[in-house]
């Protein structure tokens, strides 16, 4: 089976973040099936519409970059671009948009009877990160998007914002819509001994270890509120290393505040990590993983982070209560600004001091199920 995937991205350089991760899992789980994405590259790096074979944790993929980096913004201009491409992508047995506005270009397309898309949040959201203006014109979009595409996965199954706003909105089309998930793989991330994870990772075995996966960008993942909430940690547990794993807009202005609070003794910044077998020895290293997100869909790092028996602290968005609930794997903290730092630093200590019960909730995440239904939804569309 031969799936072409639409995303803005290079899974090397550019949009670095869920969805990149999101692909990635899709190839690692992808067994005999030819998967190509179609992509955007840094200006230079790769002639547009060439084919070249890449290779990620050993599989391998064909990438075909059809824009280039130096548009903006990437998913507008990328949708633009992909106007030329809709005749030769009725080649694939599926053609997977991993943003509403990759689905646009195929309202007179024959072609959009192979299409399937992904949401990875929700258009409710666009308001809250980006204002009204923008959320217009995203919800226009949408509106088109959901429908043209034959299938639409949503990775968010909370009610006012997932699956179930979702169908009531889109009533025509809710037989089309459906809840998915952040696949993960559970051979990788698992349950590792911390002394010998520390050890390979050269961290110290005397202190405890908060950690963060994703991008750095304070909107929405609050990122600049790190130095306050380690601020309030180390009044109580001096030995304490903040780890923070990624890259992003953010990175330089995160580190200016670290520096001028006096607080580099207790960060480590590796920067991005494309292994997940690196991320899965720093997750098991760590006592808790944090994510203090204004707005989220399924967030891939917090299931990773209790796939390894590592408890998290999260603010309350997106499906967070989907693996954090009963009081295990993880405390849930309002999702108020003014109260994070504060409710994030009681977390931890209440993690620290009396432990938390884990249980298997990430199991309903693993990679094979995930592509399994991708599959499914594949064949019917080839059915019908």
């Amino acid at each position: 089976m031969k799936i072409a995937i639409l995303h803005s991205g290079d899974m090397e350089n550019i949009s670095l973040g869920g969805v990149d991760r999101y692909i990635k899992s899709l190839i690692l789980f992808s067994g005999n099936n030819e998967i190509t994405v179609f992509g955007t590259t840094k200006k230079g790096e790769h002639e547009l519409g060439c084919s070249y074979s890449k290779e990620y944790c050993g599989k391998e993929y064909i990438f075909i970059p059809i824009s280039d980096n130096t548009k903006r913004p990437l998913s507008l201009y990328y949708m633009i671009k992909e106007f030329t491409w809709i005749r030769f992508l009725g080649q694939y047995d599926c053609i997977y948009a991993q943003r509403t506005e990759y689905s646009v270009p195929f309202l007179f397309s024959k072609n959009k009877k192979l299409l399937i898309q992904m949401i990875h949040g929700s258009s409710k959201y666009s308001e809250i990160g980006f204002g009204k203006r923008l959320a217009r014109f995203h919800l226009l979009l949408e509106k088109i998007a959901i429908s043209v595409a034959q299938k639409t996965f949503i990775i968010l199954n909370r009610s006012e914002f997932g699956v179930p706003y979702y169908k009531k909105k889109y009533s025509k089309y809710a037989d089309r819509i459906s809840y998915g998930r952040n696949p993960i793989d559970t051979s990788i991330y698992c349950k590792q001994d911390k002394n010998m994870s520390r050890l390979d990772l050269n961290l110290p075995q005397d202190k405890k270890i908060l950690i963060f996966s994703g991008r750095i960008e304070h909107n929405p993942k609050r990122v600049l509120l790190f130095p306050e909430i380690c601020e309030e940690i180390v009044k109580k547990h001096r030995d304490f290393l903040f780890v923070i794993i990624g890259e992003g807009s953010d990175m330089e202005q995160l580190k200016y505040i670290i520096e001028e609070r006096d607080l580099s003794c207790y960060f480590l910044l590796p920067g991005y990590i494309d292994d997940p077998r690196t991320i899965a020895k720093y997750n098991n290293s760590s006592d808790v993983s944090i994510n203090i997100s204004k707005f989220e869909g399924t967030c891939t790092s917090n299931l990773e982070a209790i796939a390894c028996n590592t408890p998290v602290i999260s603010t309350d968005v997106g499906d967070i209560h989907e693996c954090i609930y009963s009081g295990e794997n993880g405390i849930i903290i309002p999702n108020e600004e003014k109260t994070i730092v504060s409710d994030a630093a009681k977390a931890f200590d209440l993690i620290i001091s009396s432990g938390i019960k884990m249980n298997n909730a990430y199991e309903k995440y693993r990679g094979e199920s995930v592509f399994k239904e991708l599959e499914e939804a594949i064949s019917e569309l080839r059915r019908d």
